[in-house]
């Protein structure tokens, strides 16, 4: 059977249905190189990898970093000088500002609290689960992982860690979980978790080794229960520490707005 040739009326009409379409679909707006850079500096002042009072490398040196054009670097430095996370001195170049823990978002501090607190809440109901599945599932590299990240939480104070030492041994469980699902969870709330390790190394160090102590303890009897494959013991330790972070997330909180009331 002869196949018919589709009609040239219906083809342009196909075509002119295409252009239209084309022409409706507008590119998705680029974010300019500015915008990344911004917010990449942006990202390691909230989180405390560059602290308050901190130089930043030169201006040809976060080209260098970035990849990219002066131009750019400096447009992202001003962004940063107007949003308070940067002061720059004639000469010496720029520095962390020492006041970064109110600035470094743009919201009120009853807000950031408040997504702190909806953070753990969320950990609360997922975490314990992570652990739950990494004491039955993780393998002895990962059980290394685990122990490397509590070691590096334990000489933190030693200067031999990087700041976010509490969150990856939340990782280093949810990876040992062999479930994708859990460690997209915390990257999900990644920045609210960046807000809190913010919030702690800004305030007083005022019982800060008590409680990095306990914080300690806490992670230890995780990592016992996921040593010894106790599932049970690793959801209730976990489900324990979480709550426990809340409490001090709360009292935390609540220095912190009473610092900024008073800066105001």
């Amino acid at each position: 059977k002869k196949k018919k040739n589709k009609p040239k009326a219906d083809n342009a009409l196909a075509k002119t249905d295409r252009l239209a379409l084309e022409k409706a679909i507008q590119p998705a707006r680029q974010r300019s190189l500015g915008d990344d850079v911004y917010e990449a500096l942006a990202k390691l002042i909230s989180s405390g990898e560059l602290e308050a009072g901190q130089k930043l490398p030169s201006e040809g040196d976060l080209c260098r970093l970035f990849a990219v054009s002066r131009p750019i670097v400096r447009k992202a430095l001003s962004r940063c000088r107007d949003n308070g996370l940067i002061i720059s001195h004639k000469g010496s170049g720029s520095f962390v500002s020492s006041n970064t823990l109110a600035t470094s978002t743009e919201m009120p501090p009853e807000q950031q609290l408040s997504r702190m607190l909806h953070a753990l809440e969320f950990r609360r109901s997922t975490e314990p689960e992570a652990a739950y599945y990494a004491a039955i599932r993780r393998s002895p590299e990962e059980l290394k992982n685990i122990a490397k990240a509590l070691e590096d939480f334990r000489h933190f104070e030693d200067g031999e860690s990087r700041p976010n030492v509490d969150i990856a041994f939340h990782r280093a469980i949810a990876r040992a979980s062999q479930n994708d699902h859990y460690v997209r969870s915390l990257e999900l709330i990644d920045y609210d978790i960046d807000l809190g390790i913010t919030l702690a190394r800004h305030l007083s160090r005022l019982g800060q080794v008590d409680r990095r102590a306990a914080i300690y303890t806490e992670h230890h009897q995780i990592y016992l229960a996921i040593e010894t494959q106790d599932p049970e013991a690793a959801h209730l330790a976990m489900r324990k520490h979480l709550e426990y972070s809340q409490l001090r997330v709360i009292a935390r909180g609540e220095e912190m707005i009473r610092r900024i009331r008073s800066q105001t």
